[in-house]
């Protein structure tokens, strides 16, 4: 055989481990991508499950806890009606909270039923001029009994010049409600809550920040838009149960508001969450506000 016979005859065997090679590299790719698809069937497959385990849980324990509200709040009607004997003026108190108290859990379970943090659908809100200062003082006398249990302190830092504006009042009742209640599982028994309230920017892009903050263990930066995501909760809390969905409602409400919701470090050294809310109160109102107090 001469030299180019055995050249050609080289270069065909080259050629030939080149395929094989490349026949077992493309085999080898296949099985790989197969498996690849495979437990991205099992995670769909899996979230897939946990979406509709969730649903029912929903369903379940809004359903369950209809009968126990309802019971309470009729007894509690009882009890404000005076053929069953008066009541004094701090019993009086304490009975119309419990309902006011089982009003609002009503409301949360209809809204847990109509709009799941999931489905993207939005919350249906009614807005209308309402006072914001009025509306967080409501809430902390609601929530009185847990602020002295866990022995806490409020700080309340409500701008003045803050006139009625248009909001949903129950809506971000609800949105104050779950910021305090996360800061007082979360933050140090014997510990310190400031809650603020300020307008920010000027003219037509006015709007009212309002900021919760404890001095607990706070929200890692890499969890701080997870946190608001549905069924995230956080941890170190003295009551770590829950569904998570409470931030994931308070987002919507927010958005719905046509503001931005978020959480930092705060001055107390925990967590910091806040929400804006656009700012447009009347003009009778504008004009009663002293200038130096609204600049």
């Amino acid at each position: 055989m001469d030299l180019q016979a055995r050249t050609t005859q080289g270069e065909r065997l080259s050629t030939a481990d080149d395929e094989r090679e490349e026949c077992s590299e493309a085999s080898t790719l296949e099985a790989a991508l197969a498996a690849a698809q495979a437990r991205i069937a099992a995670l769909e497959f899996a979230v897939s499950s946990q979406a509709r385990d969730r649903a029912d849980l929903i369903n379940l324990v809004s359903h369950e806890l209809r009968t126990p509200i309802t019971v309470i709040s009729g007894f509690s009607r009882l009890l404000q009606d005076p053929v069953h004997g008066p009541l004094d003026e701090l019993q009086g108190h304490f009975v119309a909270e419990t309902l006011k108290a089982c009003r609002r859990l009503d409301r949360f379970v209809g809204d847990l039923l109509e709009a799941r943090p999931e489905s993207g659908t939005p919350l249906p809100i009614a807005i209308e001029v309402a006072d914001l200062e009025a509306t967080i003082r409501s809430i902390f006398e609601s929530l009185a009994p847990l602020l002295a249990g866990r022995g806490l302190q409020v700080e309340l830092d409500l701008d003045p010049s803050i006139c009625e504006f248009p909001f949903d009042a129950r809506r971000i009742e609800q949105v104050v409600t779950n910021m305090l209640t996360n800061s007082i599982r979360y933050g140090r028994p014997d510990g310190q809550i400031r809650v603020a309230a300020v307008v920010v920017g000027e003219g037509a892009a006015r709007f009212v920040w309002v900021s919760v903050e404890d001095d607990g263990p706070g929200i890692p930066v890499e969890n701080r838009i997870r946190i608001f995501e549905p069924y995230v909760r956080g941890e170190g809390g003295v009551e770590s149960a829950g569904l998570g969905i409470g931030l994931a409602i308070c987002d919507r409400i927010v958005a719905s508001h046509g503001g931005s919701i978020g959480v930092e470090d705060g001055s107390l050294g925990g967590a910091c969450f806040f929400f804006s809310l656009p700012y447009a109160p009347g003009p009778m109102c504008e004009a009663q506000c002293v200038p130096k107090e609204c600049d």
